[in-house]
């Protein structure tokens, strides 16, 4: 969670390309609004199933268990 509420959690074969997703849930009226961030294509990794970690300034931090340059999963920042 950062420090505007809002949560952040990952999907392992969802999105665009069905290789999982990095999304964002806010919170609006006593409910949550998805918005998602950002879509692994494969090159940029897959099936994302760790942890997340938030740093102090708002980077989200991960890591896929395939996919990259060599299909072994990479680490992965985001800056939503």
């Amino acid at each position: 969670m950062d420090t505007s509420g809002n949560l952040y959690g990952t999907t392992e074969s969802a999105g665009a390309y069905g290789n999982g997703n990095v999304f964002k849930l806010t919170p609006s009226n006593g409910s949550w609004v998805y918005t998602s961030i950002h879509d692994f294509s494969g090159h940029d990794g897959m099936y994302p199933t760790s942890n997340l970690i938030l740093d102090a300034t708002g980077n989200i931090y991960g890591t896929t268990i395939y996919g990259g340059a060599y299909g072994a999963g990479v680490i992965w920042e985001i800056t939503p």
